[in-house]
């Protein structure tokens, strides 16, 4: 059975991937190329994002954590890129805002990642491709929290 590291994460892409362009959503990433795991920047798909696992923390909260079970943090990093429509100073920020915005609105539709989660927090960040040495894109950058319960030994 796949760990449970790993069902969030795929989690986390299959919600990514259901920010399709239409209604609220500003960007399509639901082609399958779109949105990949451990990936670098790859100029050839665009809107592009690339999922990255950071970190996983244990620990137990005095008063909450059941004696058989352990509390857990998973760090996830969401870089995004995407194509800037024109040349105005400062739109390629603004873009940047709206493609995190949208994978936002996607994983907070579905805050328990399908019942396999308690939460997901996030902080996020956009600005011109330029300050990573790739003008005329949009970047942004998201680290997501997602805080789990476990059962030891499982």
């Amino acid at each position: 059975m796949a760990s449970l590291e790993r069902q969030i994460l795929e989690r986390v892409q299959n919600r990514i991937q259901t920010v399709n362009g239409a209604g609220s959503y500003t960007y399509d990433l639901s082609a399958a190329d779109q949105v990949v795991f451990g990936d670098s920047f790859s100029p050839n798909r665009l809107p592009g994002v690339y999922i990255n696992m950071v970190d996983t923390t244990t620990k137990q909260e005095a008063g909450r954590t059941v004696l058989s079970r352990y509390d857990r943090v998973l760090k996830v990093q969401v870089e995004m890129w995407a194509g800037v429509t024109a040349s105005t100073p400062g739109l390629a920020m603004l873009e940047g805002a709206d493609l995190f915005a949208d994978v936002r609105r996607a994983i907070e539709s579905d805050r328990s990642l399908n019942n396999l989660v308690r939460d997901v927090e996030s902080i996020a960040a956009s600005m011109d491709g330029s300050a990573a040495e790739r003008p005329g894109l949009a970047f942004a950058v998201m680290m997501l929290t997602i805080k789990y319960t476990e059962t030891a030994g499982a």
